[in-house]
């Protein structure tokens, strides 16, 4: 290894293959980009189950891995699994025998994580990305296992969803059907439609968009088209047109021959071609981009960013998220300025506590998608809204989250109107003490900040923290009017930050002439 190269890995597993690329911290430049073909999401997608002949074919592959790391001299490396692996039912279990073999301990990714790497990835390696999105473009990844929309207009991030629609598990759903059907491919596109057809209605942003940028594992059929140094090339609709009637009525044969397909690639090109003609109808596509990029080009992008601790990158990537969570929050049509005085004074609370709640930034981003996101559950029921909030937010997307962020999130929405938390927070035992104990502390911040709006009108305009007795929290608030109700909200709500904190938080207010 050259002396002026500070050489770092990202290895992930995924449903057909793991991925290694090995990247030079100092310029970004790849020096190495293999993969090692695996069967996992034929087991997974199939029967839910890791068979113990595909953990042997996993493990030799991490095997390679390891020497390829020792030969280039790299300690410095993180090892991840998509959501393909941790579907399986004895996923856990596997993880643990790849460590013991292989002392690779795999990170969970999560559905929402992997949507925000993929768009870092467009972001770096797309020079002409600002370009194609300035009016409205659609992102589209297709792994093996799974289709991720990410949606842009006017230049700004809009939405992401994804669906469990890959073209891996499509045929491993209805390879029994291949040969006992004549019309295999009509039948095939009245499944794709009846999975897509929700979907695309409940999408937060409807209407056409100017271009697609395709991108993902699953989209390697197209890859050999691509010469240029920008790993990209661009399609008209009717250039795709043509593809796509060449490899419907092609055989096995002429799609090794003429598209450089491996033979273990072939059965997902119907799958892959019937979704994506029926995704560019849906959308009025016109103009398509087709990117060799893949999840590990966005992860090992994130890695450089948090090594060098872009500020500019956070505050975008936060943004993103924000914007997700804010999706979630319309969509269950959460009253607006009650959310907004919420989140406000929870921030507020968190920055002036900072010296007794020892907790960081992403914390603070936790909290303030907290706020946001709290009283979704009224879209069900008022009553016991706090419980069908955490279900809604846990069974859902918010874009960037890992999985034990989003059940952070709705555990503290869950707790922000209900009496007892202390006495409840025994169900998150499978999560580490530290996380517990920051849901209790965000938890106990939030309530405070929710019983200062308990009328929902707003009349507390400005508050001050003063931390000069070290038993007690003052908070002054100047209000517009009488705030009996919310003085006796906050002693409530304000025994469990006592609980927590060991300090008695009290309101005191005047009224504003």
């Amino acid at each position: 290894m050259a002396q002026n190269q500070r050489l770092f890995a990202v290895i992930v597993i995924g449903g057909q293959n793991i991925f290694l690329q090995v990247v030079d911290q100092k310029n970004l430049q790849i020096i190495e980009n293999t993969k090692y073909d695996i069967d996992l999401g034929e087991d997974v997608f199939s029967v839910q189950v890791i068979h113990s002949k595909t953990v042997n074919e996993i493990t030799a592959a991490l095997l390679r891995i390891k020497q390829l790391l020792d030969d280039y001299q790299i300690h410095d490396y993180e090892a991840f699994a998509t959501h393909s692996f941790h579907e399986a039912d004895n996923a856990e279990f596997v993880r643990e025998q790849l460590s013991e073999r292989t002392g690779f301990y795999l990170k969970w990714l999560s559905q929402s994580q992997e949507a925000l790497y993929r768009n870092q990835a467009t972001l770096t390696y797309m020079a002409n990305f600002p370009k194609i999105i300035k009016k409205s473009a659609l992102l589209i990844d297709i792994s093996s296992g799974s289709v991720e929309l990410t949606a842009y207009r006017a230049g700004k991030f809009v939405f992401s969803r994804n669906l469990k629609l890959g073209p891996l598990r499509v045929y491993e759903v209805m390879r029994d059907m291949k040969d006992k059907v004549p019309n295999f491919v009509e039948v095939l596109r009245d499944y794709v439609s009846s999975q897509l057809v929700d979907f695309v209605r409940l999408s937060p942003s409807s209407g056409p968009f100017d271009n697609v940028i395709l991108m993902g594992s699953a989209i390697s059929i197209f890859e050999p088209m691509i010469q240029t140094t920008d790993r990209t090339v661009q399609l008209t609709i009717n250039e795709f047109q043509d593809l796509y009637d060449r490899m419907i009525h092609g055989s096995d044969q002429y799609l090794i021959k003429h598209f450089q397909l491996e033979s273990d690639d072939v059965p997902q090109v119907l799958p892959v071609m019937v979704l994506l003609k029926q995704l560019l109808s849906y959308y009025d596509i016109q103009d398509i981009w087709v990117a060799a990029l893949k999840l590990v080009d966005g992860i090992a992008v994130d890695m450089v960013e948090r090594r060098r601790k872009s500020p500019q990158k956070t505050a975008l990537q936060n943004e993103q998220i924000l914007t997700s969570a804010q999706n979630l929050a319309r969509r269950y049509q959460v009253e607006p300025k009650h959310q907004q005085f919420v989140a406000d004074i929870s921030l507020k609370l968190f920055d002036r506590l900072k010296k007794i709640h020892g907790l960081n930034q992403r914390d603070r981003l936790l909290l303030q998608i907290a706020a946001m996101v709290e009283d979704v559950g009224t879209y069900i029921n008022n009553h016991n809204h706090y419980a069908h909030s955490d279900y809604i937010i846990q069974h859902s997307e918010i874009l960037g989250l890992s999985e034990p962020e989003l059940t952070m999130v709705g555990a503290i929405a869950r707790y922000h109107s209900v009496n007892t938390p202390s006495a409840e927070l025994s169900r998150f035992d499978e999560l580490p003490i530290q996380l517990r104990m920051t849901i209790a502390k965000l938890t106990a911040i939030l309530r405070l900040a929710d019983a200062l709006d308990d009328s929902r009108q707003q009349k507390i305009k400005s508050i001050s923290v003063s931390l000069k007795q070290p038993t007690k929290l003052i908070i002054t608030a100047v209000a517009n009017d009488d705030i009996e109700l919310e003085k006796w909200t906050f002693k409530r709500k304000g025994e469990f930050f006592e609980d927590v904190f060991g300090l008695e938080p009290i309101l005191k207010g005047r009224v504003q002439i």
